[in-house]
């Protein structure tokens, strides 16, 4: 079976300052659709309407800068009070399949993507059978059992992960996985990704505004250089 479908992906930034983020790694996902989310952080005693007044033409301008670079599906500018809240609803309102995060990596060539059991399984698979079939990158899949668990089980989870990416049509030679016992999953993650172009990750709840912030997924995310490509668990 070979698998057919699009990925689109969110890519939000936050368009209040001087800086433009640097997505080169864009250039390097194949045939993708690209959202672009120009956000402007509202205080909360403030007007959206009053700051997009004051500020509306320097965050377009920013907006449009980084669109200039990139082939985009859309673009879109939002002045809010609720940055996690608006992801979450432009992100429902493509369709879009995951979130991408800014990080340092101008190629990609390998992709790293850690595994926590059934947890968004097939959504995140189906995102680098994309990925993969796309371009010609190679992707390692990790998983890492706790002290107490039966290390054949992860095993188990992680030779059907990649059978589930050869049904997908993607060659067994451009995946391989690694397993890791009685660390802390956390730790193993940020120290693997230094290896790796690019981290895709699952969100645990079907809502950024559960997970982007504050989690354990949030600390990855926060502690990796490399960009970090987030599946959403949503239908």
């Amino acid at each position: 079976m070979t698998h057919r479908g699009g990925l689109t992906i969110l890519v939000p930034f936050d368009v209040s300052g001087e800086g433009l983020p640097a997505l080169d790694v864009l250039d390097h996902l194949g045939t993708v659709e690209v959202v672009l989310l120009g956000y402007f952080p509202v205080p909360d005693q403030a007007e959206p309407a009053l700051l997009r007044d004051q500020h509306g033409t320097e965050a377009a301008d920013r907006l449009a800068a980084v669109a200039r670079e990139h082939a985009t599906l859309d673009d879109v500018l939002v002045f809010t009070h609720d940055r996690e809240a608006t992801i979450d609803r432009i992100a429902d309102e493509y369709d879009c399949n995951a979130v991408l995060t800014p990080g340092r990596s101008a190629t990609v060539n390998r992709v790293l993507v850690p595994l926590r059991g059934d947890v968004n399984l097939d959504r995140i698979l189906r995102v680098v059978a994309d990925l993969l079939l796309a371009g010609d990158e190679t992707a390692t899949l990790f998983h890492s059992v706790s002290e107490d668990a039966d290390p054949s089980q992860g095993e188990l989870l992680l030779m059907g992960a990649v059978d589930r990416l050869v049904e997908y049509g993607v060659d067994r030679d451009r995946v391989d996985w690694r397993l890791a016992e009685d660390g802390d999953p956390q730790t193993e993650i940020v120290d693997l990704s230094r290896e790796y172009d690019l981290v895709v990750l699952g969100e645990t709840e079907p809502s950024l505004r559960e997970r982007i912030i504050g989690d354990v997924l949030s600390g990855i995310v926060d502690a990796i250089d490399a960009p970090a490509l987030i599946v959403r668990d949503v239908e």
